[in-house]
């Protein structure tokens, strides 16, 4: 099973707007639907809602990952406006990476993310790559 957390970098606000984003534009697959969770902290006494903090992608299949990560390509292409988005992404074991994206190597990028998803997923017991005990 792939877990993996996206953050974006940034003030809250800004990327908070684009965690609930992300999540909202995931979620209207019905496959990356099932896979997707926003994060939010506890709206703050007297506040009107919570502040998004990250977007979760959890998946047992390959072909979700993949359309994962091309949707968010897709999703970042239409967000860049001239300068880079950068963004974090942790792994269930902890290890993280940091990616920045601008339209010039967006692609490249996603495929850097989707090698960095795989190796969580080959480094699973019964996962593909995986040693039997």
């Amino acid at each position: 099973m792939t877990h993996l957390t996206l953050t974006f970098d940034g003030s809250k606000e800004e990327a908070g707007e684009l965690h609930r984003s992300l999540a909202t534009w995931l979620s209207m697959d019905k496959r990356l639907g099932r896979a997707t969770r926003l994060v939010e902290e506890p709206p703050p006494p007297g506040a009107l809602g919570g502040l998004a903090t990250a977007v979760e992608l959890v998946t047992a299949s390959t072909p979700v990952l993949s359309a994962a990560v091309g949707a968010l390509g897709y999703w970042l292409g239409q967000r860049m406006t001239g300068h880079p988005i950068s963004f974090t992404v942790t792994r269930a074991d902890g290890s993280s990476r940091s990616f920045s994206a601008d339209r010039r190597d967006r692609d490249l990028v996603l495929a850097e993310l989707e090698r960095f998803a795989r190796q969580e997923r080959a480094a699973q017991p019964g996962g593909p790559g995986a040693t039997a005990p």
